[in-house]
């Protein structure tokens, strides 16, 4: 994984505020959403694309042919290099024979689960909206409300305990208290 702060927490010093931990200490939302899957995390180097190989090489390929792709078509908005972009990667994935393999990576990947010789596993059953949203900890008062984003929502259950409220942007918000959910609100 790459050392970027989207990724792992680095001690900041602002203009009025200054955050005291250190590198790894806090709390980034992605390295939470990976821990709940049960998906350990390793950092690569800084400035080693080497450490990345293997994702770098699908990037420069996607990178390459999607321009060229859409020019050749004529692509002019952005739903239709969407669906470029999406028979790019299933061909990478699905009939693309790699260069150095020489095998085609969904046939390489099966045959690595089925033999055992893969790290890759199935998510555990879990709902994947409560893992890839925003979480932010709210109480609930005695009336059942909390407040979010400067709006009061009520539950059915909860009150005066501590919630998790999972922010999915332009969709909804969900509310988890003790690993399960309690409320669905459309935004």
């Amino acid at each position: 994984m790459d050392q970027n702060k989207v990724f792992r927490f680095v001690e900041h010093h602002g203009v009025h505020v200054r955050y005291t931990l250190g590198l790894d200490e806090g709390e980034i939302q992605f390295k939470r959403a990976l821990r709940s899957l049960d998906i350990g995390l390793i950092y690569a180097e800084e400035a080693s694309p080497e450490s990345k190989g293997k994702v770098e090489k699908v990037f420069d390929y996607l990178q390459r042919r999607i321009p060229y792709l859409c020019e050749r078509h004529k692509i002019r908005t952005l739903s239709e290099a969407q669906k470029i972009l999406q028979e790019e990667v299933q061909f990478y994935n699905e009939q693309r024979r790699h260069e150095e393999t020489e095998e085609v990576p969904l046939h390489r990947w099966k045959a690595a689960l089925e033999s055992g010789k893969s790290y890759l596993r199935p998510l555990p059953k879990t709902d994947l909206d409560l893992v890839f949203s925003l979480h932010y900890e709210r109480r609930v008062k005695k009336d059942d409300t909390f407040t979010f984003h400067r709006k009061e929502y009520k539950l059915r259950q909860c009150a005066d305990c501590r919630v998790i409220v999972c922010l999915i942007p332009q969709k909804k918000i969900l509310v988890a208290w003790n690993g399960e959910k309690v409320g669905d609100f459309p935004l």
